[in-house]
């Protein structure tokens, strides 16, 4: 039998125990959900584990990441990678503020408003009677008494075509007195629900890789009554979607904790919503699904398996119908989910519900869809049709795997402006006085964009050396900035932007520029006349540091640019309130022409050439 060794955590002030058989930090933490970062789901490469051990001796041996990751005196203070170090004895493990997961949420709950409502659920009310007796030999059934007790208040057939409403009539006292039925135009009965139950609710659902939001609405006039949002308890696994296929790859009970984590955080936000609101669980009627193809598929129970390797195929463009039964979900067990339609493994119902509603194909001219976050979306409406294509936009954009990175939470560095002296000025989220404690996206291409206008990043993406504020290394090479000296930051460690996070920027915004413009050739567009920046990054980055970094080509400026928050949560409430809307997002969902460009010669080649910055000229010089 293995020894136990006994785990204490600070500041959570939780002792585990985990068996004495190389069972890292990270499994134990895991185990026990932990609030802590791993952002590159344990591969040893993002840093965003860091802890410090005491005693160091009854640690495992250090490994070669963490050697590559920590400096030699991080390493002799007791600090190792939480993915990578195995526990060999009783140890004192304490998580720096910064390494701790915030359950902070920011940017998609911000919805209210009323939407036109044409639901495709209503509720009747059948009155109290007396129930039948046999006739001519023939003996009722609960079920063609209830639906000749609804033919008498309504002038269209009902059917039961769902068991798991047929299951409510027979429960005792279910149908001796009033009875509300829920009734849906595709799928007939849906619920059958004790005494006058007026409320018609439903729930749209928009599952970002990152963040979790619902929005509960009134079917009968659209109103959004109430929103709530969460942190995707997913990232844990991985701060991308490859890295969390790569989870559920290991074993089928990887998969199945996947799918059981965003089910529980689901279920969560119906609690709230209908706590908040003040209703009733049974009072929902359907549901609505949005997010991109990786999370719906999850959510679905459909194995995400072939969305991690070539050619990235979906198990299908529309799903099947749900009920709530068959997703676990804590509502009328024959409620029925919709998850909206996707376009292929990396163009999402996200961007579909976003293009609903935008509803670029109503307008005239050409619209260009941006939804920035781990993955880039792109969708382009054009005179001749809709072109979409994803770019791999890595998960830099959202501050993971940047050296001081961290989501945009309270103490994140969000905005950076030109100071004094070839200095800068940065903006804190948070209440008055939060203390930094890190860089989100946006404060990263802030960054960039404006020690690129001071001199201090050369267009190769090489720190100029000579420039105020660049720190250098032995042989001269810059090797970073640094933005908040340790004295004024809340982890007592200086907040930098290193050679390395430039790289990685360099990467993400090459991709997508490069995408966008490969879409245009695509639809033969040289420019576009409006473009629309979306998703809880996109729409809240400063779109023209990014176009002076070179993450927008020229033609996707020259026209209109709006920020739009949560398009993707719009437009899965337009399709839970209008079956109109839900109809023209399939049929949209059929028009779109994708464009992969994975594996095309010619993307490599113009995406190696874009990794550049771009000579700030007189074009960029404008939008200053």
């Amino acid at each position: 039998m293995s020894d136990l060794f006994k785990i204490r955590f600070e500041p959570m002030g939780l002792a585990v125990a985990v068996s004495g058989t190389d069972s890292t930090i990270m499994e134990a933490a895991l185990i026990y959900g932990l609030p802590m970062r791993f952002d590159c789901g344990g591969k040893g490469v993002c840093g965003k584990c860091l802890v410090v051990t005491e005693p160091p001796e009854n640690m495992g041996p250090i490994t070669d990441a963490e050697r590559r990751i920590l400096s030699p005196e991080q390493l002799k203070e007791g600090q190792r990678l939480a993915c990578q170090a195995v526990v060999r004895g009783h140890v004192r493990v304490t998580v720096p503020e910064q390494m701790i997961d915030s359950s902070e949420v920011r940017g998609k709950d911000g919805v209210s408003g009323s939407y036109a409502a044409n639901p495709l659920v209503s509720r009747i009310f059948l009155p109290k009677t007396t129930p039948p007796e046999p006739m001519d030999g023939r003996s009722a059934t609960l079920e063609s008494w209830i639906l000749d007790r609804a033919a008498a208040v309504c002038d269209r057939g009902l059917t039961f075509r769902n068991r798991h409403a047929l299951g409510q009539a027979g429960l005792p006292d279910q149908c001796t007195g009033e009875v509300t039925l829920a009734v849906h135009e595709v799928h007939g009965v849906t619920a059958v629900l004790t005494g006058r139950r007026p409320a018609s609710l439903g729930i749209a659902f928009d599952l970002g890789t990152t963040t979790l939001a619902a929005y509960l609405c009134d079917l009968k006039d659209g109103r959004v009554l109430t929103t709530a949002s969460a942190v995707n308890p997913q990232r844990r696994f991985g701060e991308d979607v490859i890295s969390r296929i790569a989870y559920a790859n290991r074993s089928a009970a990887g998969f199945r904790q996947m799918q059981g984590l965003i089910l529980d955080a689901v279920n969560g936000l119906i609690e709230q919503c209908i706590a908040a609101a003040k209703f009733h669980l049974e009072d929902v009627d359907e549901v609505t699904v949005v997010g991109n193809t990786t999370m719906l598929q999850i959510f679905a129970g459909f194995h995400p398996s072939s969305l991690g390797v070539t050619p990235y195929l979906p198990v299908a463009r529309e799903f099947p119908h749900f009920n709530a039964a068959d997703l676990s979900l804590s509502l009328n067990p024959g409620t029925p989910v919709h998850i909206l339609p996707v376009v292929s493994g990396f163009v999402g119902g996200d961007t579909m519900g976003a293009a609903l509603a935008d509803g670029p194909y109503h307008r005239d001219g050409v619209t260009l869809i941006i939804d920035i976050g781990t993955n880039g979306e792109v969708m382009l409406s054009t005179p001749s049709g809709l072109w979409a294509t994803s770019c791999a936009t890595g998960p830099a954009l959202e501050g993971a795997q940047i050296s001081c990175g961290m989501r945009a939470v309270s103490g994140a560095v969000y905005k950076v402006e030109p100071g004094p002296d070839k200095g800068v000025r940065c903006h804190i989220l948070g209440d008055p006085g939060t203390r930094p404690l890190g860089l989100c996206g946006s404060g990263v291409i802030d960054a960039v964009a404006v020690l690129r206008r001071q001199g201090a990043i050369e267009p190769s993406g090489r720190f100029n050396a000579g420039a105020p504020g660049v720190v250098c290394d032995e042989n001269g090479l810059g090797r970073r900035f640094v933005l908040i000296p340790a004295e004024d930051s809340g982890s007592g460690r200086e907040i930098f932007l290193s050679l390395k996070d430039v790289r990685s920027l360099q990467l993400a915004k090459a991709a997508l520029s490069v995408g966008i413009e490969f879409l245009m050739r695509e639809a033969g567009i040289q420019r576009v006349d409006r473009t629309v920046l979306t998703g809880a990054f996109g729409a809240r980055f400063d779109w023209k540091n990014a176009a002076l970094i070179g993450m927008l080509p020229q033609g996707a400026f020259d026209g209109e640019v709006y920020p739009l928050d949560n398009l993707a949560g719009v437009g899965a409430i337009m399709a839970l309130v209008n079956r109109d809307r839900r109809e023209e997002v399939s049929r949209i969902s059929r028009e779109v022409r994708f464009i992969e460009l994975a594996g095309d010669s010619a993307f490599a080649l113009q995406f190696a050439r874009a990794t550049g910055f771009p000579i700030l000229d007189a074009a960029y010089d404008a939008l200053l």
